[in-house]
């Protein structure tokens, strides 16, 4: 008997413990619904992903109400319906847009309300089905994620180039490269030192230059009269010579008779008078050989001689 009043007290105990939690779990719903509801539709443009139902709605970072429902408009494949449940005491107006933020990192959105739209852009008006409609803004994470695949898309170009550039050929020259500047840098003193003497013997060639010129001019100005008056003479002597030749082919003009005469009848004579002069001038030779041989001859007559018999 006294062990089945045991297990009444135990039983009672957990019935006890399972009504306070069903009571606490009703009171702290209770709590949170106590408020009354307006129903209202959002509609957004383009994707939300990472919204749910259940997800919060909030005014200036205040919790004011909760998603209900996500549907795809079907006046709209591309539009979204959203249906939320806000606070009847929500400051709600006609100026009152909507849009999606993002809950920190976690990848979640929820549905943030503005009291006017700003400078943003509102989405055309859309009449409601059945509750009222709440115009929505276009928010930066909407923005993002539409940019997300062109971002995605340059950001692999980026990596296939940054590849290519980072291939095995590339990291070789550019370690050669390296090496040569590191060998550059280190002969660069030696090859500074040659530019400059190099610098300075241009200077000297280009400074004879200069007094090789100076000179070239005043040598040039001392000649000038010098060679003006040669080129005078020249052309004096060219005259000359122009009226010598002029006045020979007047005279052989002239003397054409006359020189052919000579030629004919003269130059014989001539050649004749020549041989004879030639065989005069031996004899002279011969005779002035044997004076000085034996002077006597002039006065006496040299003695006969005999002829020597040969042995």
């Amino acid at each position: 008997m006294e062990r089945e009043a045991k297990y009444a007290a135990v039983g009672a105990f957990v019935l006890l413990v399972l009504a306070m939690t069903v009571a606490f779990v009703y009171w702290y719903s209770d709590a949170r619904d106590a408020k009354s509801y307006v129903r209202h539709e959002i509609y957004f443009e383009g994707s939300v992903s990472g919204l749910n139902v259940g997800s919060t709605v909030r005014y200036l970072g205040v919790d004011i109400g909760r998603v209900v429902a996500l549907n795809i408009d079907r006046r709209s494949a591309e539009r979204v319906q959203v249906i939320v449940d806000i606070a009847e005491d929500a400051p709600i107006s006609d100026k009152t847009v909507a849009e999606l933020s993002l809950l920190g990192v976690t990848g979640l959105l929820y549905v943030d309300l503005l009291g006017d739209a700003g400078t943003k852009k509102l989405t055309p008006p859309i009449p409601g089905e059945r509750y009222p409609v709440i115009r929505s803004v276009r928010s930066g994470f909407d923005v993002i994620l539409s940019g997300v695949p062109e971002v995605m898309g340059r950001a692999s170009e980026v990596a296939q180039r940054a590849s290519r550039l980072l291939s095995d050929d590339n990291i070789d020259a550019l370690s050669r490269t390296i090496d040569n500047l590191d060998r550059a840098s280190r002969e660069l003193p030696e090859t500074t030192r040659e530019v400059n003497l190099l610098v300075r013997d241009l200077r000297g060639i280009s400074r004879d230059f200069a007094q090789l010129t100076q000179s070239l001019q005043t040598t040039t100005t001392e000649a000038t009269p010098a060679i003006r008056k040669a080129i005078e003479r020249v052309g004096e002597v060219a005259d000359n010579l122009a009226a010598t030749s002029t006045r020979l082919d007047r005279l052989i003009e002239d003397n054409a008779v006359n020189i052919n005469e000579f030629a004919q009848y003269g130059l014989p004579e001539v050649e004749r008078l020549m041989r004879e002069g030639s065989a005069a001038a031996s004899e002279l030779e011969s005779l002035g050989r044997a004076l000085r041989e034996d002077p006597s001859r002039i006065i006496y007559q040299p003695p006969p001689r005999g002829i020597e018999v040969p042995r």
